[in-house]
């Protein structure tokens, strides 16, 4: 089976709010159908949940009252989403499951300290395809905080043993520097643990989970327990299906050390 994440650049364009590329959605539901492999899909927030929890600091924890409504109204976006990827997968006669995450995870300052894997495993093994997403959760000192998505595939691999960690994204991998904005970017095929500090990791103003240098150390992590993963882009055509295949594609490699 294989852990795949869905980035939320991916499927929607954070410039316009609740925005979804559901020609990009139906090709990727395509491949992952084609390829016939078994799959837990995490998808990230994108222009549904990261706008509201950056508007309302969700980030920082709870500090004043009226981030509540925040966390009402990034839930509330992200099951719009979350609905929105699960009824295409549905169209295309697939049996998808929508896992709410803050309803089975409990984080405590920022990292994951609860998560009921019996519901994911319980669905799995009846035959469906679970899909959960980053969220606002509890945080036991925090009051809340948010779970991303690229932490939640580090415990979903833990649990589950996978034979591979895509991450499908709506660029070639990591770059030195940001390939929207700078034409000569260049790819950075490999990276591993020790490798982090010697990367130049460029920020994203409207991601409010770490960006790219926290997506990193937390595939890092999971390498260095013998789970390596790429980061490809899944707007090329056929590209996730030949990842999931587990066919040489460009993208970035994380892996542990040998």
């Amino acid at each position: 089976m294989i852990i795949l994440k869905l980035g939320g650049s991916l499927l929607t364009d954070k410039r316009k709010r609740f925005s979804i590329k559901r020609n990009i959605l139906r090709r990727v539901v395509s491949e992952i159908k084609e390829s016939g492999k078994r799959v837990i899909v995490v998808h990230g927030g994108g222009s549904f949940g990261h706008p509201i929890a950056k508007e309302y600091q969700l980030d920082r924890g709870l500090f004043n009252s009226f981030q509540l409504l925040g966390v009402a109204l990034t839930r509330s976006a992200m099951q719009k989403f979350n609905s929105l990827i699960v009824d295409e997968f549905i169209s295309q006669g697939m049996k998808p499951i929508s896992i709410q995450t803050s309803a089975i995870v409990i984080c405590k300052k920022r990292r994951i300290s609860s998560f009921n894997y019996r519901i994911v495993d319980k669905f799995f093994s009846h035959g469906f395809t679970p899909i959960l997403y980053g969220d606002v959760v509890l945080d036991e000192e925090m009051g809340f905080c948010i779970c991303s998505g690229d932490q939640l595939i580090i415990e979903l691999a833990k649990k589950f043993n996978p034979d591979m960690v895509v991450l499908a994204t709506d660029v070639d991998g990591v770059f030195d520097k940001d390939p929207k904005k700078y034409k000569d970017a260049k790819l950075i095929e490999k990276i591993s643990i020790r490798d982090i500090d010697k990367v130049k990791f460029y920020k994203i103003p409207t991601d409010v989970t770490g960006g790219i240098k926290s997506k990193i150390e937390e595939l890092a992590r999971l390498a260095e327990d013998g789970y390596n993963s790429i980061i490809i882009n899944a707007k090329v055509r056929g590209r996730l299906k030949k990842a999931l295949l587990g066919q040489k594609v460009k993208g970035t490699r994380i892996e542990g050390e040998k």
